[in-house]
């Protein structure tokens, strides 16, 4: 405010000075923090020190067991390569949805890793693999919803009996007759395999070609299980799954195996990394869009985000495959699915099919591990694969492990580390480190080995394994990169001021003063978009009316100005006019090793008179 005073001379003398009608810099408004003292706390959380911090810093072990990360993350998959004669889909489900939906019993512990999945109608087959491929008859105790609109092939048949439908999934335009009792097949057991046993075997494999209605249980998309699928009409709502990538061929043709791709090849360009389909056309649970944001194949078609993952909800990773299942364990390793077994191991009812599901949690599965090696297959995550290297003297060819000098053959193909080396992943180099698959305990066929793509636990390798019973075990038949970023922690103040408000339309935050005490370890990598904690106040955080204030949900934010190595800033928000003050902080860890905290912070206010 400037002043002018003439004395009777006729002499004039003008001052300069600040004129506050109320508040004090000087005072602290901001008392130690404790809950209800804030109008949000987004993934951030009160310590036992009245602290706030972002989540503990705690690794993420992903394993093909358990995805499950620590805190919430941003989650996002790339298609790295394939290398296989099958076409697939690649999906996920959330862990929760299925116990919610009654197929896992979870005996009573948070831990998934005891958990089993049920047989409600106990007839021998798990409640999700029978609704997979929609087995229940519609009748009788064993009677399950179907998982569709309207059943295409209504036959029944008998086995060990019991009553089943027949898979519409494996079964031709004509509904014929998929079943056959008691075949005299090689026993899928290990150290059995040159055993033939009698046993039954339902559906049939898809022919070249087939018209749309063929092998299809309808639903969204004709080949992929309806429970798989995104809720929609038509799976009746009641699909559970997210179709991230819903083809990954990668080749120099435009066809899918057997034309049972759930889109169309679109493109010949041969390994270029890139899926052969418009990926943006989709979202990322795999519903078409109304508007396309990238139309065509695109480099941007390499990744999906997931989205927010929240931190301690798992996730279950599936792969459909369209290839047609073999059984012929003592030769190549192939077996048909296996839905029923007997107390001592034996299969008692084979699924022959074209279209196959692979979970990331490997009891899961439906094949029998046909060999029962401790692990199922290990290798040196970080060098390229050789086929002359033996993995049980893998002396020559291999690679050593950089930890313990253990030689080990590579897992990937030599393109696809390079791949990885490039902008478009970030100029990955994979550790030279021991990855490796363990058994399922209840003998089933793992297929998804998991390597750490980065020292920093936030990149993983996902590389499956195609083939009903392993085959040859290379893992590497489609190949994902799987990037966490975790989400910002975000704390919002109430209102800190005490301005009545009668006041409101006449006085105004003015000058404040902002003092912080945080903590950002000097090991944490820098971030990409600077201070790893940065400060924020406003002071229209309520909007006044009558004496009654409601929150802003969008107030006007200004970026407290710390000068380089200072924790203190005074500010001018008279601009703003605002009288209701508040402020946030923003916690941004670069890293999952990173650990941030928010000690305390002493905020004071001047206020003016509004003009």
């Amino acid at each position: 405010m400037k002043v002018s005073v003439t004395n009777a001379h006729g002499l004039t003398s003008e001052a300069t000075f600040s004129f506050t009608v109320g508040g004090d810099r000087d005072v602290d408004r901001q008392p130690p923090f404790a809950e209800g003292q804030f109008e949000s706390l987004d993934n951030v959380h009160f310590s036992g020190n009245s602290t706030l911090r972002h989540p503990e810093p705690r690794p993420n072990p992903v394993t093909a067991e358990q995805v499950v990360f620590s805190s919430d993350v941003d989650l996002s998959l790339s298609f790295l390569s394939t290398y296989a004669l099958a076409s697939h889909s690649l999906g996920w489900l959330y862990y929760d949805d299925l116990v919610a939906r009654g197929y896992v019993e979870t005996r009573g512990t948070p831990d998934s890793s005891d958990d089993l999945l049920k047989d409600a109608n106990n007839n021998g087959i798990t409640d999700l693999h029978e609704d997979l491929y929609n087995l229940a008859p519609p009748f009788d105790l064993w009677a399950r919803p179907y998982i569709g609109t309207t059943r295409r092939c209504s036959r029944y048949f008998v086995s060990g009996g019991l009553p089943y439908s027949e898979p519409e999934l494996a079964m031709n335009g004509s509904c014929a007759s998929a079943f056959t009792r008691e075949v005299s097949l090689p026993d899928a057991r290990p150290g059995r395999l040159n055993d033939l046993i009698p046993v039954d075997v339902v559906g049939a494999l898809a022919a070249a070609q087939n018209p749309a209605a063929a092998f299809s249980d309808g639903g969204l998309f004709p080949r992929i299980p309806n429970l798989l699928e995104p809720a929609a009409p038509g799976n009746r709502h009641m699909g559970l799954g997210h179709l991230a990538f819903l083809l990954t061929d990668d080749d120099s043709d435009r066809t899918t195996y057997k034309q049972l791709g759930p889109v169309q090849d679109r493109d010949e360009f041969f390994e270029d990394g890139l899926p052969d389909y418009d990926v943006s056309a989709y979202t990322p649970d795999g519903v078409l869009r109304t508007t396309n944001p990238d139309p065509g194949i695109t480099p941007l078609d390499r990744t999906v985000k997931l989205g927010r993952i929240q931190g301690g909800r798992e996730i279950v990773f599936f792969l459909v495959t369209y290839y047609d299942a073999r059984h012929d364990p003592a030769g190549d390793g192939t077996v048909y699915p296996c839905l029923k077994k007997a107390l001592d191991g034996r299969c008692t009812l084979h699924l022959k099919t074209s279209t196959s599901v692979f979970f990331s949690k490997p009891g899961w599965n439906l094949d029998q591990d046909t060999r029962i090696t401790t692990p199922v297959v290990e290798h040196n995550q970080g060098c390229s694969f050789d086929p002359r290297c033996n993995p049980i003297r893998p002396q020559l060819y291999s690679c050593q492990v950089a930890s313990t000098g253990q030689s080990l053959c590579g897992w990937l193909q030599p393109p696809s580390l390079e791949r990885l080396r490039t902008p478009a992943y970030g100029n990955l180099v994979p550790p030279k480190e021991r990855s490796w698959v363990p058994r399922a305990s209840n003998g089933n066929m793992p297929h998804l080995e998991v390597g750490l793509a980065t020292p920093s636990q936030d990149q993983w390798l996902l590389g499956f394994e195609d083939l009903n019973g392993g085959g040859d075990r290379d893992f590497a038949n489609v190949v994902f990169l799987l990037k966490a970023v975790a989400i910002p922690g975000i704390a919002r103040s109430h209102v800190i001021n005490d301005t009545p408000p009668a006041m409101d339309s006449h006085c105004a935050i003015s000058r404040v003063r902002f003092r912080k005490h945080d903590w950002i370890p000097s090991w944490c990598s820098p971030s990409s978009t600077g201070d790893s904690i940065t400060y924020a106040v406003a002071s229209d955080c309520d909007v006044c009316s009558e004496g009654v204030c409601q929150t802003n949900p969008t107030p006007t934010w200004v970026s407290v100005p710390f000068a380089p190595g200072l924790n203190e800033a005074v500010m001018d928000l008279s601009w703003l006019g605002g009288s209701q003050l508040c402020w946030k902080a923003q916690m941004t860890k670069p890293d999952f090793l990173c650990h941030l905290e928010i000690f305390n912070v002493d905020i004071g206010y001047e206020l003016g008179l509004v003009p």
